[in-house]
């Protein structure tokens, strides 16, 4: 049962614990471009209706996933007290609260149609989001399952093995796309219908990899996971206690989001395409930062479980070494040299290169100052989420998401008939903001007195 370690709360033991998380991350944002590059090679409706089909089925999962992630947390404590048996029976909360949520997910399926529906990109791109969607989102289980099932390696510490294993779903779904998109290898050519299953069977791979290295595997005779299957209410009504606020929060995160992506496209369409050229490089940031963030709770955790706070707040102090080490070199990158950037996705020969670069330039202005706030708040909310303060972060995610960012936002968008550098500014605004109360919580110190697991 042992793992390989590093002094405590040190420096090495947040990078090692966090760079395969960075990796899985990475990997996620290379088979997104996948789909979406095989898609366009196939056709252009095909590709406009897979990125919003595919946000919607992401945003309607993203509560429970955030929910059977935090199973890593009751692990990571329970790990850290040599407690194995109560890793295995959190391990199980985790596994029925994940396919009780997946059965919850796929009876939202007419809703998110509906929705589809309502937004009305046009009967041809309508019917192939719907199509695309309706596989997403009835079969997305898989997705959350793997979430649970990921967190009995992560929070012990072992992330090298929740990373190969999204690597290798994401290389079954890149070759699926390839085959099942243009009918190769014997498959009939499927179109978008043919992406929209080579991820969910990239993603039941996945199930199927942490399903053999659980069950089948000595460690999980060591850990008498078939001996100790079953409900167990106490753990389970704490991971419900301090698992729902925690993905409610992250689904208000996304919600709001996307929802301020498509008010952008009121603007007008010069507007909307320096918006993407913006968000399009937002992976090159986000994905180290959040692979960074789930290290920083996982041994937050960790220190919690073991009542020393005082290596969890070194834990945090490590993490903003890296961060903001990373955050400023991204961010000074932007600022200065903007055109380089802004010329990977706008080469100069194409219609309207001047003025699309023309309003994007001073969005990478503030996105340099946007990093370093985004940074604030993962780091922060990441560490009192791991002590278990998921209340306070839902609150804070539903007062500035919703009470000040989509109604600023709609009223700069329609009242206003603001520009797209209004809008952007009005974001970044939000992030400083969710970045000062995040700040504040860990500083004012309340996460420390929170116990988790009640032990």
């Amino acid at each position: 049962m042992s793992v390989k370690t590093y002094p405590q709360a040190s420096l090495s033991e947040l990078w090692f614990l966090s760079y395969p998380l960075i990796v899985t991350m990475a990997s996620q944002v290379v088979m997104q471009f996948a789909d979406r590059m095989f898609l366009a090679w196939y056709s252009h409706d095909a590709l406009a209706a897979c990125v919003p089909g595919g946000a919607l089925a992401m945003t309607f999962g993203s509560l429970f996933m955030g929910l059977a992630t935090y199973t890593s947390v009751f692990i990571s404590q329970y790990y850290a007290r040599r407690k194995f048996a109560s890793v295995t029976v959190s391990l199980w909360q985790g596994i029925l609260l994940a396919v009780l949520s997946s059965l919850l997910l796929a009876s939202l399926t007419p809703v998110g149609n509906w929705v589809i529906r309502l937004f009305n990109h046009g009967p041809q791109v309508t019917a192939l989001e719907i199509q695309y969607f309706t596989i997403l989102n009835l079969l997305g289980g898989f997705a959350v399952i793997n979430n649970a099932l990921a967190s009995f390696f992560s929070g012990r510490g072992k992330t090298k093995v929740p990373m190969y294993t999204a690597l290798f779903g994401n290389l079954v779904n890149i070759v699926l796309d390839y085959v099942m998109i243009f009918g190769k290898l014997g498959f009939p050519e499927m179109g978008i219908v043919g992406a929209a299953w080579a991820t969910v069977l990239g993603t039941a791979s996945m199930t199927v990899v942490f399903g053999t290295l659980i069950f089948a595997s000595k460690t999980g005779k060591a850990f008498k996971v078939s001996r100790l299957a079953g409900f167990y209410k106490p753990v389970f009504a704490r991971l419900l206690r301090f698992g729902v606020p925690n993905g409610f929060g992250f689904l208000m995160d996304i919600m709001s989001f996307t929802l301020f992506t498509f008010m952008i496209g009121n603007i007008d369409t010069i507007s909307l395409q320096a918006s993407n050229v913006v968000m399009s490089m937002q992976p090159v940031v986000f994905t180290v930062i959040l692979g960074l963030g789930v290290g920083i709770q996982i041994l937050v955790s960790k220190y919690q479980g073991l009542k020393r706070s005082d290596l969890a707040v070194k834990v945090v102090k490590n993490a903003c070494k890296i961060g903001y080490a990373y955050a400023g070199l991204v961010g000074v990158s932007f600022f200065c040299f903007s055109p380089f950037f802004v010329g990977l996705f706008i080469p100069a020969t194409s219609p309207d290169a001047a003025e699309i670069a023309a309003k994007t330039y001073p969005l990478m202005k503030l996105v340099s100052i946007f990093v370093l706030f985004d940074t604030t708040y993962l780091i922060f909310g990441e560490a009192i989420r791991g002590a278990g303060d998921t209340k306070f972060y839902m609150y804070v995610m539903v007062f500035c998401a919703w009470l000040l960012l989509i109604p600023g936002t709609w009223f700069i968008v329609y009242q206003l008939r603001g520009s797209v550098f209004q809008v952007w500014s009005w974001l970044t605004f939000y992030a400083a903001l969710t970045a000062v109360f995040m700040l504040w919580r860990f500083l004012a110190g309340k996460w420390k007195n929170i116990s988790v697991t009640g032990n």
